[in-house]
């Protein structure tokens, strides 16, 4: 996880993405970035460290993958019950130490549509590095409840 209040440069140039249940066509995720798997970087996801809670939630389904020693679990759409991706609800240490972007949300590219968000000009698509730096400051906070829990 980055440090507070700090983006890795090389995500600072990401796009912002919208995301959207296939299923229901609910907005699932205001900020989303496309990523790759640390431990299958030939799987292609969306991910963020701040889906929208009311519309997405966990599922109490639990598992675990064969290249890291995460600990994960199903997360859904709460208006359709979708299945979306998963919740890393406990980083292994082996992934911490890699280059991440501190996301713990991640969305199947099957599952969701995606729609890249503009500046708060509107003339412009936003970058990862533009988001005002206390919406940062804000999501770290929440991350650190969230692992507190």
């Amino acid at each position: 996880m980055t440090e507070k209040s700090e983006i890795h440069p090389s995500f600072r140039r990401k796009e912002v993405f919208f995301l959207e249940c296939n299923s229901c066509e609910a907005i699932i995720c205001r900020r989303a970035m496309q990523s790759v798997l640390l431990s299958d970087t030939e799987l292609v996801l969306y991910s963020t460290d701040c889906p929208e809670r009311r519309l997405v939630d966990v599922t109490g389904e639990k598992f675990s993958t064969e290249n890291c020693d995460c600990q994960l679990e199903n997360i859904a759409c709460t208006f359709c019950g979708s299945v979306l991706g998963y919740h890393v609800r406990l980083p292994c240490q082996s992934c911490l130490r890699s280059c991440n972007n501190g996301h713990l949300w991640m969305f199947y590219t099957d599952r969701i549509s995606s729609f890249e968000r503009l500046n708060k000009e509107g003339d412009d698509i936003l970058l990862w590095g533009n988001i005002p730096q206390e919406i940062h400051d804000h999501t770290y906070e929440f991350l650190q409840e969230e692992c507190l829990r």
